[in-house]
């Protein structure tokens, strides 16, 4: 997932990771968190997102979990700094019930701001493929 995670943020691809994470309540060592080293428990493997993701946030509690989806949408739908985001979700919080605000749910319009050129530099742009013997022009994806 690191791999892919680092794929996704070099190539401004929005790709939304939910790794489970060790225990928000408890030290525990269950299944896939002995390799957290134990003596540092500021460092945990899901850690290794964090340079390779465009957003990170680690849920430790339910009521974090709005706003780390607003910071994470935000980032999702901008096409200048999208790429891996990752919530990591402590596996004792994943299972918490919690009355969300019917807010949270209702449908939003994420606006990409279009900047509109410069003149003079759209008038240099279309002088060049005027005087361009075999202009090619590639139209953006979108």
């Amino acid at each position: 997932m690191v791999t892919g995670a680092a794929l996704a943020t070099i190539n401004r691809l929005p790709v939304l990771l939910l790794p489970g994470d060790v225990f928000a309540t408890r030290v525990a060592t269950p299944v896939l968190q002995e390799l957290d080293i134990q003596r540092r428990w500021t460092c945990r493997l899901n850690d290794a997102f964090r340079p390779v993701s465009r957003f990170f946030d680690r849920v430790w509690r339910p009521e974090q979990l709005p706003s780390a989806l607003l910071g994470a949408m935000r980032v999702l739908t901008d096409p200048a700094d999208t790429g891996a985001v990752t919530l990591a979700l402590p596996q004792d919080v994943q299972a918490e019930a919690r009355d969300w605000p019917a807010e949270l749910f209702a449908p939003r319009v994420w606006h990409v701001p279009r900047p509109v050129p410069e003149p003079v530099v759209l008038a240099r742009a279309a002088a060049v493929i005027r005087s361009a013997s075999r202009p090619l022009i590639v139209p953006a994806a979108g």
